[in-house]
């Protein structure tokens, strides 16, 4: 018996000496086989206030397009494919030499390790409980658990931000809604209550600034962990009306602001809000070409005309890298509704977000591809987007959301807000119409 324990000790020790080293959030930290995807050493260093390109001078290492793409297709998802054979002539995917610039905040990347033993997903796999700020499943056990650390990585803790949402229709005209963005997650809150407030995941407000017709509409959101326990609370103020009403639209498959029908509320920031409609399967993981490190697409100086081209965003814009994704599977639940049957999901290994997206339709068939355009916020190590955009395969209109051209000012982050500014009652005093 005691050698037998010995053995299961040693053997114990080598598996611990041979395991693979991780980074806080669940990364591989080696570089992968052939080196195309380099090994992470810490992320980005660069200082300043802006977002200007660290790789402005860098070249192509591979343009792939529809003529050379099976070559290839072993490092591209069904919707990239789908959208060289929908734009033949003009799209295609400038691939970069790959840059792990992920970096997070200490406290952040301690609140993962600390999840990483503690984190468990609630009884009815609806929520997350035990878990401490961000990322409460560095190491998945399965496709939910990958999904909520989509919905719960770090952005900045706090931000505010001018963006646009641009809508794209099939002659490539485009029209423009400018809003004023501003969320909060519990640690720069000032009044969250840890009891009364546990199950709210973050606070949002979004103000439309322009068109004329819509300006002064406002919406209010508590993002909710457990939302089949307890739904998203969304209320709307509507500057014509003057009158603030309770927005449960505001949710799934519900119409997304001022989107003419492009995208679902749970499409914004590539998939949020709550997974109990699908079943999740974790599929491991893909070396693919995916947005990343677009810095060029956040110049502020850029105009919208310069990014929405006929069909879908200027490609001369983007950059793509090799990049380690998670590939992760939703199928909607038997008895569940929603218009889309499947979604699939590409998630980055260094950031958990949500890269690239495939959205089907109640045939089974490819509806609509998403791109999300990651960039690392250096001034305050924060991953998130440049811009997401989600293109419809059938209609040949697209939307891109959040996008930062033409912007008045940088996104802040780390500001902290009282809590009342996140009430219903605010909402009217802040009407502008």
């Amino acid at each position: 018996m005691k050698n037998k324990v010995l053995f299961a000790l040693l053997l114990l020790g080598c598996v611990s000496a041979n395991a693979q080293e991780l980074t806080a959030v669940g990364a591989e930290v080696a570089a992968n086989a052939d080196g195309s995807i380099p090994a992470w050493n810490g992320g980005l260093e660069v200082t300043g206030t802006d977002l200007s390109d660290p790789y402005a001078s860098e070249s192509t290492l591979l343009r792939i397009t529809p003529a050379n793409y099976p070559a290839h297709k072993d490092h591209l998802t069904d919707g990239q494919i789908a959208m060289l054979q929908r734009y033949p002539d003009s799209y295609f995917i400038n691939v970069y030499p790959t840059h792990r610039t992920a970096k997070l905040p200490e406290s952040v990347q301690e609140a993962a390790r600390y999840n990483a033993r503690h984190a468990k997903l609630s009884s009815d796999g609806n929520g997350v409980e035990g878990y401490r700020g961000y990322y409460p499943f560095p190491e998945p056990n399965n496709g939910v658990e990958a999904v909520w650390n989509h919905f719960m990585r770090y952005r900045g803790g706090s931000l505010v931000r001018d963006q646009l949402q641009v809508i794209t229709q099939a002659n490539g005209s485009f029209s423009e809604v400018r809003i004023k963005e501003e969320v909060t997650w519990p640690e720069n809150l000032d009044g969250y209550d840890v009891v009364e407030d546990k199950n709210v995941m973050l606070y949002a407000r979004q103000a439309v600034l322009a068109p004329s017709r819509l300006a002064g509409n406002i919406l209010l959101v508590h993002e909710t962990v457990n939302q089949v326990q307890q739904p998203r609370l969304a209320w709307m103020y509507n500057a014509g009306q003057r009158r603030v009403r309770r927005a449960p639209q505001v949710a799934y498959d519900g119409p997304g602001t001022a989107a003419d029908g492009l995208r679902t509320s749970d499409n914004a920031d590539m998939y949020s809000g709550s997974p109990d409609r699908y079943d999740w399967t974790l599929q491991g993981k893909q070396e693919i070409y995916i947005p990343y490190n677009n810095f060029r697409l956040a110049d502020e100086t850029l105009s919208v005309a310069d990014v929405a081209s006929k069909g879908h965003v200027n490609q001369d814009l983007t950059r793509y890298e090799k990049h380690r994704v998670w590939k992760v599977v939703g199928t909607l639940k038997p008895g569940m509704r929603h218009i889309y049957s499947k979604r699939v999901l590409y998630l980055d290994e260094d950031t958990w977000q949500i890269a690239l997206a495939e959205q089907y339709d109640n045939r089974g068939e490819l509806w609509r591809f998403s791109e999300g355009f990651h960039v690392q916020f250096y001034y305050a190590d924060t991953p998130w987007y440049a811009g997401e955009a989600i293109y419809d395969l059938n209609s040949s209109r697209y939307l891109i959301y959040g996008l930062l051209v033409d912007a008045q000012h940088p996104i802040k982050f780390g500001d902290r807000t009282a809590k009342s500014e996140y009430q219903p009652a605010a909402l009217r005093r802040m009407g502008v119409k």
